[in-house]
C-alpha cells in the first residue's frame, strides 16, 4: 500500500499516455509479432510477446539497479548486440522470404512453424537489441517513477504495468497477422504471406539499425 501512495498521480497518467501511444505504434516487437503471427498462429505467438515482456523486464532491472547508465554513458557496447540483433532478425526474413519462393513453386505450402521457446528466444533477442528499449526503461522508467525513497521499486511496477499496457497492442496486432494468414489458401497466396512475414521481420532489422541509443 505505501508503494501505491508514493506514486505520484500526475507521473502515472503521464506513463499511461506516453506508453500506450509507444505500444501501439508499429515498431520492431509489432512487425515480429505480425509476422510470428502469419506463421504460426495467435496462439503460438504469445511466446514471442513473452520474449518483448522479458527484454523489457531486463531493461527495467538495470534501470531499477543503475546500470542502464552504463549502456547510455558508452553506447558503443551496445553497438555490437543491435547489429547481431539486426543480423538475426535478417537471418530469419531470409527464411520467410525461401518459404515464400518455394510455397510460389508448388514445392512447400507453408512454412514450418517454429517453436514457443524459439519465438520467445528470437523476441527477447530482437528487443533486447533494441536501442529504443534501453531508452524507454533506461531513461524514460526513472522519470516517471518519480524521486525519493523507492524509486527502484515504483520503476519495477511501472514496468510490470507496461505490460498490462502492452499487451492488448501486440494481441491486436497478433490478431490481424493471424486473420491475414487466414486466406492463405493457395500456394500463391500462401507464398505472398511468407512474404509479408519477411517483409515484417527485415523492417524490424531496419528500424533497429537505424535507432539510436543518443538521448539528443
Amino acid at each position: 500500500m505505501e508503494l501505491l501512495t508514493s506514486f505520484d498521480a500526475t507521473l502515472v497518467f503521464g506513463f499511461v499516455v506516453t506508453f500506450m501511444a509507444l505500444n501501439f505504434t508499429p515498431g520492431p516487437a509489432v512487425l515480429k509479432v505480425v509476422g510470428d503471427s502469419i506463421t504460426n498462429g495467435i496462439g503460438k505467438t504469445h511466446a514471442s510477446m513473452a520474449g518483448v515482456f522479458g527484454a523489457n523486464l531486463m531493461y527495467a532491472l538495470l534501470a531499477a539497479g543503475g546500470m542502464s547508465a552504463l549502456l547510455l554513458s558508452f553506447p558503443v557496447l551496445f553497438e555490437t548486440v543491435k547489429w547481431i540483433g539486426v543480423a538475426y532478425l535478417l537471418y530469419l526474413a531470409y527464411g520467410s522470404f525461401k518459404a515464400a519462393f518455394s510455397a510460389s513453386l508448388g514445392e512447400a505450402k507453408e512454412q514450418k512453424p517454429a517453436s514457443a521457446l524459439r519465438l520467445f528466444l528470437t523476441s527477447f533477442a530482437m528487443q533486447g537489441a533494441n536501442p529504443k528499449s534501453v531508452l524507454s526503461f533506461g531513461a524514460m522508467l526513472p522519470v516517471f517513477a518519480g524521486e525519493g525513497d523507492g524509486m527502484a521499486l515504483r520503476m519495477m511496477a511501472l514496468a510490470v504495468f507496461n505490460i498490462a499496457l502492452e499487451y492488448p497492442a501486440l494481441l491486436f496486432y497478433a490478431y490481424l497477422g493471424t486473420r491475414a494468414s487466414k486466406f492463405a489458401v493457395s500456394a500463391r497466396s500462401r507464398a505472398a504471406m511468407d512474404a509479408f512475414a519477411g517483409t515484417a521481420l527485415a523492417g524490424a532489422a531496419y528500424m533497429i539499425s537505424k535507432s539510436t541509443l543518443k538521448t539528443q
